[in-house]
């Protein structure tokens, strides 16, 4: 899978065409559990997973408990993943 550089900060050494897709759904609703985004983008709960996690460690995606039940995670794109998304460099 080939791998898109980007310039926008240091810490975000860059983001695959798999990540782009994930940071994509994630801006279009708030809420998505990882095996939402795994059944949208028809990929497996793991590759889903590794990738989200990926995207956190990098800042651009948090994960939080749902408030209504603390066994759903939500995954919501962060102010930074949009910034990466508006830059136009992916």
């Amino acid at each position: 899978m080939p791998t898109i550089r980007r310039t926008v900060s240091p810490s975000i050494m860059s983001v695959t065409a798999r990540q782009h897709e994930i940071l994509t759904i994630l801006r279009q609703r708030k809420h998505w559990s990882v095996s939402e985004i795994a059944r949208e983008l028809h990929i497996s709960c793991a590759a889903a997973t590794k990738a989200v996690t990926r995207l956190e460690h990098k800042g651009l995606v948090s994960r939080s408990a749902d408030p209504m039940d603390r066994r759903y995670v939500n995954v919501n794109v962060t102010q930074a993943g949009i910034e990466l998304l508006s830059s136009h460099l992916l």
